[in-house]
């Protein structure tokens, strides 16, 4: 299924009543679906960023830009993994890994 048919999918479902959707994804340049109870949260932003965190705060990115971590820059490729102090773990992934991840996990919550 193509991307944008999937984030289109995933954004006009109805959900659990713990699951909330924020903008709509082919009228807006923000949109998110956001599980209430945990954190877990798909963001999409001008339609080519996208992010996916789960309920342990770890986060998969497809933005690719440099980024510093204890003051030293960092540039990320796809696989690429970073874990913060906090163990936290930022991971960049391609924007189909991230939404497939987030319909997996949203498809569990669907009314």
């Amino acid at each position: 299924m193509p991307l944008t048919k999937k984030i289109a999918e995933i954004t006009s479902k109805k959900y659990n009543t713990n699951i909330t959707i924020m903008g709509d994804y082919e009228g807006s340049n923000h949109t998110s679906i956001l599980d209430n109870n945990n954190g877990t949260i798909l963001v999409v932003s001008d339609r080519n960023q996208f992010y996916f965190k789960d309920r342990h705060r770890n986060l998969w990115l497809s933005v690719l830009d440099p980024f510093q971590i204890d003051g030293e820059q960092h540039y990320p490729e796809h696989g690429d993994s970073y874990t913060l102090n906090h163990g936290v773990q930022y991971s960049f992934a391609t924007k189909e890994a991230i939404v497939e991840m987030a319909s997996n996990y949203f498809e569990k919550h669907a009314d």
